[in-house]
C-alpha cells in the first residue's frame, strides 16, 4: 500500500483542478454512477454540553473506477488554542474488485477542505453578480479563506465582507485576505453582511442560527456549508420560508443533517421544497430561474462522491503499480 503526505497531495491538486473534478461528482450522482452509504458521524461535547468536535466518516465508489475511498475527517475546534491544527484526516483507497488497499493519503483533512470549498464555488456561480458583486462570509476560520479562494476562481468576485465572533479573528481574517488580493470589510453584525452582499456563504460549526430572514437584503443568493451533522445549525427555518429556490446536495442526507432538515421539522417548509443540486449542475432543472430569484439557498452537506473525485484526481498521478 503506498502512503501519500500532505505536501504530496498538495502539490497534485489546484484550485481549479478540485472544482472541475467536484463538478463531475456531481453529475455522475445525477447520472446514477455513484453508490455511497449514508455518512457516521461522531460529536464531542465538553461539561457545559457545547460542541467541541466532531468526526466524519464518508465513503464513495463509482461505476467507471477500479478503487472506491473511505475518508475520515475530523474538526476539533478548540485545537488552535493547544497549538493544534482544528482539522485532521486522511482517506483510504481500496480496491473494487478485491477489496484490499491500494493507498493512503495522509492529507490530514487537507482535501475535505478543497472538496468542500469547490462545492461552495460551484453553488456560488448559479447566481452571477458581475464585476462589482461582492461575497460576505460567515467564519473566520480555514474554510472561511478557502470558500473566498474558491468563489473568487469560479465567479470572479473579489470584494468580501466577513462577519466573526472575535475581532481578533476578523482582524486576522482580513489581513490575510487583503494580502491575497481581496478587498476586505468587517460586518458589525449579519444585517450589515447581507446587505453588503450579493452572495453570503456560512462556514462555522454553529449550533444555533447565525442568519435570520429579518437580516436579508433582496435579491441574495446563501450557501450553507457548516451545518453537516445533527445538532449543527446556521440557517434559520424562516430563511427556506422565504426562499424562491431551495437546493440540496443529497435530500435524504440534508434533512437528516443539513439545516433543510431543520426548516422542515419546523414547518417553514414541504420536505418536497428541495430541488437537487446535482440535477441542477447536470443541466436537468433548467426551470429554475437562480439569476430573477430573490432568495436562492444551497445546503450543502458533503458528499463521499466529492472525497472520491478529489482523491481520484491524486491516484491518477501516482504509479499504483
Amino acid at each position: 500500500m503506498q502512503i501519500v503526505t500532505l505536501d504530496q497531495i498538495r502539490s497534485m491538486i489546484s484550485m481549479p483542478e478540485a472544482i472541475e473534478a467536484v463538478r463531475q461528482s456531481f453529475i455522475d450522482i445525477s447520472n446514477g454512477l455513484i453508490d455511497q452509504p449514508e455518512p457516521m458521524q461522531i460529536l464531542f461535547h465538553d461539561d457545559a454540553n457545547e460542541l467541541v468536535g466532531d468526526c466524519h466518516t464518508k465513503a464513495a465508489r463509482s461505476k467507471d473506477k477500479p478503487y472506491f475511498t473511505i475518508k475520515i475527517a475530523t474538526g476539533f475546534y478548540r485545537n488552535p488554542e493547544r497549538g493544534l491544527p482544528p482539522n485532521d484526516g486522511m482517506v483510504l483507497v481500496l480496491s473494487s474488485s478485491t477489496g484490499r488497499p491500494v493507498a493512503l493519503l495522509q492529507d490530514e483533512g487537507w482535501l475535505t477542505q478543497m472538496r468542500t470549498a469547490a462545492a461552495g464555488a460551484l453553488a456560488a456561480s448559479l447566481k452571477a453578480t458581475g464585476s462589482n458583486g461582492s461575497l460576505g462570509v460567515v467564519g473566520t476560520g480555514t474554510q472561511a479563506r478557502l470558500q473566498a479562494l474558491a468563489i473568487r476562481e469560479s465567479t470572479g468576485l473579489n470584494r468580501l465582507s466577513v462577519l466573526g465572533r472575535h475581532k481578533n479573528k476578523i482582524d486576522g481574517y482580513i489581513n490575510d485576505m487583503e494580502q491575497l488580493g481581496f478587498s476586505v470589510t468587517g460586518a458589525a453584525n449579519a444585517k450589515a453582511l447581507c446587505e453588503n452582499s450579493d452572495i453570503v456563504v456560512t462556514t462555522t460549526p454553529s449550533t444555533s442560527a447565525v442568519l435570520h430572514a429579518a437580516d436579508l437584503k433582496y435579491p441574495l443568493h446563501i450557501i450553507g456549508m457548516g451545518a453537516d451533522s445533527p445538532g449543527k445549525t446556521e440557517l434559520a427555518p424562516d430563511l427556506f420560508g422565504a426562499a424562491d429556490i431551495i437546493a440540496t446536495d443529497n435530500h435524504a442526507q440534508c434533512l437528516q443533517h443539513g439545516d433543510f432538515g431543520v426548516a422542515v421539522r419546523a414547518g417553514s417548509v414541504e420536505e418536497t421544497a428541495d430541488r437537487s443540486f446535482c440535477d441542477i449542475l447536470a443541466g436537468k432543472a433548467q426551470d429554475l430561474d437562480f439569476e430573477n430569484a430573490r432568495l436562492s439557498i444551497v445546503d450543502l452537506t458533503g458528499l463521499g462522491a466529492q472525497d472520491l473525485a478529489l482523491t481520484s484526481a491524486v491516484v491518477s498521478k501516482l504509479d499504483l503499480n
